[in-house]
């Protein structure tokens, strides 16, 4: 019940979550402006009056995060267990990706997730121990057009990655270079509905976002993912590196989601979370 209590939704559309999670190198296609920092909204002045830290997230990224989900997610829970297991307090909003982001960055938010490591990204902030680690995987259609065993065989395809979601590097390199088209509609499950119609070659996503757009879009039958893995993905928590008592914050947070792990706890979030059956793999 704590958990429900502690979310605070914030509607956005889908289409301006800008600066997601799982971006690589990315620069957000239409990213909103950088929100002034705001000396009052400050991490350590909050912990030091006692008021409950800002942690900010965003939405339309199952089953990691949304204010449609149970518990906001499975890393909303997972952040926000965590908090608790070394007695922090919290306050939670979903607002925009490049809101969050920003106002981390600059102070006026504490801590943001989930991202995965960038070199741009450490040059702005700290980032925790991994909250998850898991497999990118490729998804193609379940109709034999397109086989993967790596990059290269992207050439002369279409790859399907919503808008503020970055190719993989080598992907986007190839898509620079005009030897792959790249379709960008508004969300994921709009990529497994182009996949499934044969509209798109494939998208590439970790597995647990993947196997919940092609459940929510029932293509099970459609498409599947390639029995090989693109890669090996881990998504953090993130402060700024400018926040007073930063460093301690993370650790913190990483002292806490070792005690899940240790409890028992984070296996049990992890299952429960993502119980959904997967996209077939060919035989």
């Amino acid at each position: 019940m704590w958990l429900a209590a502690g979310l605070a939704a914030f509607p956005i559309h889908p289409a301006s979550a800008q600066a997601g999670p799982e971006q690589g190198a990315d620069a957000p296609d239409k990213a909103d402006k950088p929100e002034p920092a705001d000396k009052s909204d400050r991490a350590d002045e909050g912990r030091r009056t006692g008021a409950k830290l800002d942690l900010v997230t965003g939405t339309d990224f199952a089953p990691f995060t949304g204010d449609d989900l149970p518990n906001g997610g499975l890393i909303t829970e997972l952040v926000q267990r965590a908090f608790a297991a070394v007695g922090q307090t919290h306050e939670l909003r979903f607002i925009p990706w490049r809101r969050g982001y920003d106002g981390v960055v600059s102070g006026r938010f504490l801590a943001t997730f989930p991202y995965v490591r960038t070199p741009e990204r450490e040059r702005d902030a700290l980032f925790s121990e991994p909250v998850i680690t898991m497999r990118q995987l490729v998804y193609l259609s379940a109709k034999p057009r397109m086989a993967f065993n790596g990059p290269a065989d992207f050439r002369g395809r279409v790859v399907c990655a919503p808008g503020g979601y970055a190719l993989p590097a080598e992907l986007d390199a190839l898509f620079r270079q005009g030897a792959l088209t790249r379709e960008t509609p508004s969300s994921l499950s709009a990529c497994v509905r182009m996949v499934a119609l044969g509209r798109a070659d494939a998208f590439v996503i970790n597995e647990h976002a993947g196997n919940a757009a092609v459940a929510q879009a029932e293509a099970q039958d459609s498409v599947r993912a390639a029995e090989k893995p693109y890669a090996v993905v881990t998504e953090h928590l993130i402060v700024g590196r400018g926040t007073p008592g930063a460093t301690g914050v993370i650790d913190a947070f990483n002292a806490g989601l070792k005690n899940l792990k240790e409890s028992g706890a984070y296996d049990e979030t992890v299952a429960r979370h993502t119980a959904i059956a997967p996209p077939k793999t060919p035989r």
